[in-house]
C-alpha cells in the first residue's frame, strides 16, 4: 500500500549521528524488603504457590524438580551458599545460585504481609548474593505492566478518579524507565522507589488506567523525562533547581518547574509566606487535609527532638557547625528561615539557643530534624510562632500567668511554646497528586494533568531505532489510544542517514511504497485514521542489508489540543 498521509518536515528534530536511545523496559526488577520495610537483605525465605513451582540454579543452568503445589520451600544462605529445604526436609545444598522460582501461578512469599494479607507476585523471584556473599536480595521480575498495577493504587487513592491514576500510571512508568539502583535491581518496593505490593495492591480502576496508558510515556527532549510527583501542594509547586540543586537528582530538569495554581505568585518575603499559609481556599489541593496544617511543641519536648533529629542530620553533613550531643539543646529562642524558595518552602533554616545556634541545610534534613510523634514535618512550606512574653500576660491577666508560660533563668526568659503553621505535604517537585485529581474531577484529562505540572513536556511513545542487523529483529511499539482523549497521533521518523525505503505497518495495514517520503530528513505523518480505540501495534522490519550502518529512529506523539 502506498502511504498517503500527510507529511511535515522537520528540521533540527533530532540530531544526524546515532543516538544512544534508552530501550523501553519490558520487565522490571524489583527488591523485596522485610516486613517493616528496614532491610533488602535477607538470609533465608519461604515461598509457595498454589500450583507447582519450577527451580532453576542460574550458575549452573541446571533445572531442580518442580515442588508441587502448596509445598513450603524455604531456602537459606549457609555458607555463602543456598540450601532449599522442602517442608521442612534439606532437598538440595551448596548451590551457586543465583536461583530462579517460577510459577503459573502467584509465588506467595510465607511470613510476609502486604496490605495485611500474604504477600503474592506475578512474574518470577530471583534470590541473588548481596552483601559480602553473606545474605541474597530477593527480586520479584516482572513485566512492566504488572508491576504498574502493584504500583499504583499504592501512590494513589483509588477515589482520585480514573484520569488522575492515569497521569499517576505515566508518572510511574516514567519514573521506573528511568529507574536502576544497582545491578541486581532497577527499584525497591517501598518509599525509597515507589510503593509495590504485587498482587495485594492491585485494583480494577487502577489496573484500567495502567492499560490505558500502556506505552505511553512523557518526553522532554525526545527522552523520557524524571517524573518526580507528591501528594499535596500549597498552590505552589516549586522549581527543581531551588530543592534539589544538588544531590540524588543533581543535573537539568527544565521541565520541573514552578507552577501556580489560581491566581498565586512568588512568595517575595515573610510576611507573605504568613499570608499565603493563613489563606484555605487558594489552590487545587484544598481537599487534602495536608493543605494546610500546624503543630505545637512545648519548649522542653522540642528540645529533647531536636538533641536527637540533630545529631543524625550532623552524621550526615546537614548541620552547621556539627552537633555532637555533649551539650544539650537548652534554652530554645527561634527558629528561623534563612533560605526560602518562591513557593516557600524552606531550604536553609537556624536554630538559636542558650547553648549555640545550628543551621540545618535541605528540606528533607529540615523535616526530619522538626519531627513531631516521631514523624517528620510534612514540607518546609511553614513559618514559626513562638510564644511572646505580651501573649502570656494577656492571657493570663499576671504575672503568675506569665511564670506558667516562661522558664525564669539567670540567662533570660525562653518561649513556652511554638507553633508550627504550614502547608503541603512533600517535596513540592513535579505533580501534586491531589492537584491532580482535583484537576481530573473538573474534566480534565491525563495529557493536560501531566502538561499543567511537567512543563513543554510531549506525550509520546519512546523512540526506538530500526537498523540492519544479523538477527533480521526488526522494532515495535505498543501503546493505547483513545480517540475520546487525543484530537490526533502523529507518528514522526527520522530518516537523516539517507534510507532509501523503509516499509512499515500499522495494526494489519501494510506501508510498503515509502520511497516518496523517504528524501525527507524528518516527517511527521499524521495516522490518526489508522488507529483504534484500544491497544495499536507499529511494526518496522529491520532495514535491508544494503543500508547497513544507517537507521531510522520513529516515534509517536498524541495532540490533545
Amino acid at each position: 500500500m502506498k502511504l498517503k498521509l500527510l507529511l511535515v518536515l522537520f528540521l533540527g528534530l533530532f540530531i544526524i549521528q546515532k543516538p544512544i536511545l534508552a530501550q523501553e523496559k519490558q520487565v522490571v526488577r524489583v527488591a523485596i524488603s522485610n516486613q517493616n520495610f528496614s532491610t533488602y537483605e535477607h538470609q533465608s525465605v519461604k515461598l509457595s504457590s498454589d500450583d507447582f513451582i519450577k527451580i532453576i540454579d542460574m550458575s549452573q543452568k541446571n533445572q531442580i524438580d518442580p515442588v508441587d503445589a502448596n509445598k513450603i520451600i524455604e531456602i537459606r544462605m549457609e555458607n555463602s551458599l543456598f540450601n532449599i529445604y522442602i517442608d521442612g526436609d534439606l532437598k538440595y545444598e551448596n548451590l551457586n545460585g543465583p536461583l530462579l522460582f517460577g510459577s503459573n501461578k502467584e509465588l506467595q512469599i510465607l511470613e510476609l504481609n502486604r496490605k495485611g494479607t500474604p504477600a503474592k507476585y506475578f512474574g518470577m523471584l530471583e534470590l541473588r548474593h548481596s552483601k559480602n556473599n553473606i545474605f541474597f536480595n530477593i527480586i520479584n521480575v516482572i513485566d512492566m505492566q504488572n508491576y504498574l498495577r502493584g504500583v499504583v493504587s499504592n501512590e494513589m487513592p483509588i477515589s482520585f478518579g480514573l484520569e488522575a491514576l492515569k497521569a499517576q500510571s505515566v508518572a510511574a512508568r516514567n519514573y521506573v524507565q528511568n529507574a536502576q539502583i544497582n545491578q541486581n535491581y532497577d527499584v525497591v518496593d517501598s518509599t525509597a522507589s515507589q510503593v509495590y505490593y504485587g498482587v495485594n495492591s492491585y485494583k480494577d480502576v487502577a489496573d484500567m488506567a495502567v492499560y490505558q496508558t500502556k506505552g505511553i510515556y512523557a518526553l522532554y527532549d525526545e527522552k523520557p523525562i524524571t517524573a518526580l510527583y507528591f501528594s499535596t501542594s500549597t498552590g505552589i509547586t516549586d522549581d527543581w533547581e531551588d530543592i534539589f540543586g544538588t544531590g540524588v537528582y543533581s543535573g537539568k530538569y527544565p521541565y520541573l518547574k514552578a507552577r501556580y495554581d489560581l491566581d498565586n505568585e512568588p512568595l517575595k518575603s515573610e510576611r507573605d509566606v504568613e499570608k499565603f499559609l493563613s489563606q484555605k481556599d487558594n489552590g487545587l489541593d484544598i481537599n487534602s487535609p495536608k493543605f494546610r496544617w500546624e503543630f505545637e511543641f512545648d519548649r522542653g519536648e522540642l528540645e529533647e527532638v531536636l538533641h536527637y533529629t540533630l545529631q543524625q542530620q550532623s552524621k550526615l553533613g546537614y548541620v552547621s557547625p556539627n552537633y555532637d550531643g555533649d551539650i544539650k539543646i537548652e534554652g530554645l529562642k527561634e527558629i528561623i528561615a534563612i533560605k526560602r524558595t518562591p513557593a516557600g518552602k524552606i531550604t536553609e533554616l537556624e536554630i538559636k539557643s542558650k547553648t549555640g545556634n545550628y543551621k540545618i541545610k535541605t528540606q528533607l534534613a529540615i523535616r526530619r530534624v522538626l519531627k513531631k510523634n516521631n514523624a517528620m514535618m510534612p514540607s518546609t512550606a511553614f513559618f514559626v510562632i513562638a510564644s511572646k512574653k505580651e501573649e502570656a500576660l494577656l492571657n493570663e491577666g499576671s504575672d503568675a500567668g506569665l511564670l506558667n508560660i516562661f522558664d525564669s533563668e539567670a540567662e533570660g526568659r525562653y518561649p513556652k511554646t511554638f507553633k508550627v503553621v504550614g502547608g503541603g505535604f512533600g517535596h513540592g517537585v513535579g505533580m501534586s497528586q491531589y492537584g491532580a485529581s482535583a484537576l481530573a474531577k473538573v474534566g480534565k484529562r491525563y495529557p493536560e494533568i501531566l502538561k499543567h505540572y511537567y512543563t513543554d513536556i510531549k506525550i509520546s511513545t519512546i523512540p526506538k531505532i530500526v537498523e540492519a542487523n544479523e538477527y533480521n529483529m526488526g522494532s515495535k511499539v505498543e501503546f493505547y489510544f483513545e480517540p475520546e482523549v487525543y484530537k490526533e497521533a502523529y507518528l514522526y521518523i527520522n530518516n537523516t542517514r539517507g534510507v532509501k525505503e523503509f516499509p512499515f505497518k500499522i495494526n494489519d495495514i501494510e506501508f510498503s511504497e515509502t520511497a516518496h517520503i523517504a528524501n525527507k530528513k524528518v516527517v511527521k505523518i499524521n495516522i490518526t485514521e489508522y488507529l483504534r480505540q484500544g491497544i495499536n501495534i507499529i511494526d518496522f522490519p529491520p532495514l535491508s542489508y544494503d543500508n547497513k550502518g544507517k537507521h531510522i529512529i520513529y516515534r509517536v506523539e498524541f495532540e490533545n489540543e
